[in-house]
């Protein structure tokens, strides 16, 4: 049976052949991707390269560098202090024109893979492209670290190399990393400190301890140098802001100079790309929060220095903005330096944000009410329709304003409760400011008996009107006393009149003084003031009594009387009589508060 298999597989190839002879050479051109490292190297789709065996990953270290993957590979592969050095190797995906002596690249790519060790550099593989024909955003065949813009990857053929530049750079990179006066001591260190004492070497240790030191020793030189030197220099002005500004600042400010140390003398410890990177962050986090500290400080100094702007204006509300100013100067910064210390992580914060924008809608669904109070404070402290300490009427709510928040505003009433108003309510409701009268308004109605005399009601007006001309404490530009109506059991005298006072206490007062002039002139008139009065029909009458009826006074006797109750009149009493030395209360009431909420 063998035998006759053999001849079966000969009479195959040759319907084979018939097809076309054009398909011949076309064949031929498929085998081509076979030429490329072992096809076992290419890893199956969606596959990481995490996922690549040792063997696997031994094929795109040979050299081919056929894409920005395997060029970068090729040098983080070769080195490997410990474990695996070939710089040979590693030098292989190296553009040899960036030398001047070609001999060199093997040394220059070490010092590379040791410089970025030093700076904590982890380069993340997965993350560069596989693509042979990988172009970046400007549409040129180059790949950059995103750490570090210098080192970069370009096709020239069909392979890609590190660029010329780049190798050109790669001593000045190295020396950031590990200064050249660094590795001379290190030559000359014994060789005890050579020792290693797990992951680290003896030099490591003690290097570590030495900066250490450094920083901390650093950070009490600049806290003590602000207190002391700059803070006695700029104590000669006397201001009180600036004073306090120097004990906030200063050890914020030792914070980033000892963070400074850290970031500058950590990479020279040259420990492995894990460790540094983990020194890297650790010192980023530093100093970000010293930075977030520092501005923390800065705000209170800002906000103390707007603080005695504040006061020294007339408006209250000057006073509570800057505390809120403060809290939310405040929030922003520490937002701010959260995000930082996140990016420092690497973490993708775009896609956090982009995550907490679905939640964030949410939640502002849910506090539209609180987002709506607070545009109603900023409106509040745009327009100012009212400040701390004014009578106002919002709503149906009466009283003084006691403070303003970002969410509330507090109302004082006159029954002495508190009433939390939402600021929301200031841009819808009505707002009636008693304390930003100008004047206050005495509007009456004064009742004399149907007996009085026409000449005594004409004099009775003029002597109201002089009373008001001389009456301290009353607008005299305005004011209106007139014989209005008979009214059912009087005649109406019609007083309207303004008083120019600060509060209500002196409102009170001033009226007062001006009803007892009323008084005064009425009895020296010898009119009568009316009440309501009923007539009733009996039948039988009771004794008559004759009462004394006023007695008449002329022409020039009714003008002596008005002209003694006018400005500097003998009968004037335009503060009241002095009875006694007074029992006055001594409070103090809100600006234009009235405790009856009577505001006529």
């Amino acid at each position: 049976p063998a035998p006759a298999a053999a001849p079966a597989q000969p009479a195959q190839p040759a319907p084979a052949a018939q097809p076309a002879p054009a398909a011949a050479p076309a064949q031929p051109a498929q085998p081509a991707p076979a030429a490329q490292p072992t096809p076992a190297a290419q890893p199956a789709p969606g596959r990481r390269v995490s996922e690549i065996t040792r063997a696997t990953e031994a094929d795109y270290v040979q050299g081919t560098c056929a894409t920005p993957y395997e060029a970068m590979l090729q040098l983080l592969y070769w080195v490997q202090p410990g474990t695996r050095v070939d710089e040979t190797q590693a030098a292989a995906c190296f553009d040899p024109t960036g030398a001047p002596d070609p001999s060199r690249l093997p040394d220059l790519a070490r010092k590379l893979k040791l410089a970025l060790d030093a700076k904590g550099l982890y380069i993340d593989v997965e993350s560069i492209p596989k693509d042979p024909d990988y172009r970046d955003d400007s549409g040129i065949r180059r790949w950059r670290l995103p750490d570090d813009g210098r080192i970069e990857i370009v096709k020239k053929g069909d392979r890609w190399l590190f660029a010329p530049r780049t190798i050109r750079q790669i001593e000045e990179i190295y020396a950031e990393a590990v200064p050249p006066f660094l590795s001379a001591l290190l030559a000359r260190l014994p060789a005890w400190t050579r020792n290693s004492i797990g992951p680290i070497e003896a030099w490591q240790i003690v290097g570590l301890l030495l900066i250490l030191s450094i920083g901390v020793i650093l950070r009490k030189i600049v806290v003590h140098f602000i207190r002391t030197w700059v803070g006695r220099t700029l104590g000669r002005l006397h201001v009180p802001w600036i004073d306090k500004a120097f004990t906030r600042i200063d050890r914020p400010i030792g914070g980033l100079a000892m963070a400074g140390v850290f970031y500058v003398m950590f990479p020279w410890l040259q420990f492995s790309v894990r460790t540094s990177q983990a020194a890297r962050i650790a010192t980023q986090v530093l100093a970000v929060f010293s930075a977030v500290w520092l501005g923390y400080r800065l705000i209170d100094v800002l906000c103390d220095w707007l603080a005695s702007k504040a006061a020294e204006t007339d408006t209250k509300l000057d006073d509570q903005l800057v505390p809120m100013l403060r809290r939310v100067l405040k929030v922003f910064a520490v937002v701010v330096g959260g995000i930082f210390i996140l990016q420092n992580l690497n973490v993708n914060v775009g896609s956090l944000l982009a995550g907490l924008g679905l939640g964030g809608l949410a939640f502002a669904l849910a506090a539209q009410d609180s987002i709506a109070n607070i545009f109603g404070s900023l409106v509040i402290f745009i327009d100012k329709p009212f400040q701390i300490g004014d009578w106002v009427v919002i709503g149906g709510v009466e009283g003084v304003v006691e403070e303003v928040g970002w969410r509330t505003t507090r109302v004082r009433t006159f029954y002495d409760s508190l009433v939390t108003v939402p600021n929301a309510q200031m841009t819808k409701a009505s707002i009636d400011n008693y304390g930003r009268r100008r004047y206050r308004r005495y509007k009456t109605t004064i009742g004399l008996t149907y007996d009085t005399p026409p000449e005594k009601v004409q004099a009775f007006c003029e002597g109201v009107r002089a009373i008001i001309a001389g009456l301290p404490g009353m607008r005299k530009d305005y004011y209106l006393v007139e014989f209005r109506d008979f009214g059912d059991s009087a005649l109406e005298i019609f007083l309207y009149c303004f008083m120019d006072v600060p509060d209500w206490s002196a409102e009170l007062r001033t009226r007062t003084h001006l009803n007892l002039e009323i008084m005064r002139l009425a009895a020296e008139l010898g009119v009568s003031f009316a009440f309501p009065t009923r007539t009733v029909h009996v039948e039988t009458l009771a004794v008559h009594t004759e009462r004394p009826s006023p007695r008449p006074l002329g022409r020039d006797e009714l003008r002596r009387v008005i002209q003694q109750f006018g400005p500097g009149g003998a009968a004037a009493r335009p503060h009241g009589l002095q009875i006694s030395d007074g029992y006055d209360s001594g409070s103090h009431v809100a600006k234009g508060s009235d405790a009856d909420g009577s505001a006529s």
